[in-house]
């Protein structure tokens, strides 16, 4: 069977050890379905990242003998759930967390015995796949609000280009987003883990992205005659007198503040407001432009409002 290991399963297929690998949901549903059918518990699989090329030092040769798997009928999940998994395997782990396809099979082991509360928040499985899907939704939120495209100066035609740097998998939700909105303008954007491209009728994805996408991307950045004047937009906007920066850190993580065209702005702006800028409302150099005399009329309006 690919990507398992089955030469540790025998008739007590549930006491077994063995390794399986997925490079995607899809083929860890393909390698779960399996493990399920054969009564494999949890505890005796040690699940890799198709992208993990480690040896694994305790597993049997793959040329050893393939014995017969229990045929058990296939499990059935629902759809809901199963939509739920898919969501949650977008999670990128850091550090010590559980890796993505050992939390989703202890979940859908759970699931296919009937115990409902491995999705309840309520629960310490099902508590934890629901954090990650939460994040999972949050970081396709970071990329719709903070992805900004500049016009891809290589190209020579009506085409735009994107730089991200997304903690999570949420590249083709990013592209969809996008790609409603956009219309049949064409765009690439690019990550550190893959790419993507808009004809303005269909997708290409890339695996790993190509090369020169990210150069292209930074000298877009650069080049783009529309950032001088989002700049200015931004400095004349920003309210001192509002500054909180916790808050605004929450909604605006620091980590996307390098790629966006404001984003070094943001430190000084900050600045400014705490040595006696929030007393003014506004940023000073705005406070400094010539304005428009109102008449007495409109004062009077303005106050009685």
């Amino acid at each position: 069977m690919p990507g398992i290991d089955m030469s540790g399963i025998n008739s007590h297929a549930g006491t077994a050890a063995m390794v399986a690998s997925a490079v995607d949901f899809d083929a860890w549903r393909a390698r779960a379905r399996e493990l399920l059918k054969a009564g494999v518990h949890p505890a005796r699989v040690t699940w890799r990242d198709g992208s993990d090329v480690c040896d694994d030092l305790f597993a049997e040769s793959a040329d050893a003998p393939q014995p017969v798997i229990r045929n058990a009928p296939a499990p059935r999940i629902a759809r809901a759930h199963l939509q739920t998994l898919q969501r949650a395997a977008r999670y990128r782990p850091q550090g010590h967390e559980l890796g993505r396809w050992p939390l989703l099979y202890q979940t859908l082991w759970r699931l296919s015995r009937g115990d409902e509360t491995a999705l309840n928040a309520a629960d310490a499985t099902g508590a934890e796949v629901q954090r990650r899907v939460h994040a999972v939704k949050r970081e396709a939120h970071h990329m719709h609000a903070f992805l900004r495209f500049h016009n891809d100066v290589e190209t020579g035609d009506e085409s735009f280009i994107a730089w991200f740097e997304p903690a999570h998998d949420v590249l083709d939700l990013g592209a969809e987003h996008f790609a409603d909105r956009l219309g049949n303008a064409r765009f690439r954007i690019a990550t550190p883990q893959g790419g993507v491209e808009w004809d303005g009728e269909r997708f290409t994805y890339h695996a790993s992205c190509p090369v020169e996408w990210h150069a292209r991307a930074q000298a877009a950045a650069t080049a783009d005659d529309d950032r001088t004047l989002w700049r200015t937009y931004f400095v004349s906007t920003f309210n001192p007198a509002r500054l909180n920066h916790k808050v605004m850190t929450q909604h605006m993580p620091q980590r996307f503040w390098r790629h966006l065209s404001e984003g070094d702005l943001i430190p000084a702006l900050e600045a400014k407001a705490r040595h006696g800028g929030q007393r003014l409302a506004q940023e000073a150099s705005v406070g400094e432009r010539k304005g428009k005399a109102l008449p007495p009329g409109r004062l009077r309006r303005d106050a009685d409002a």
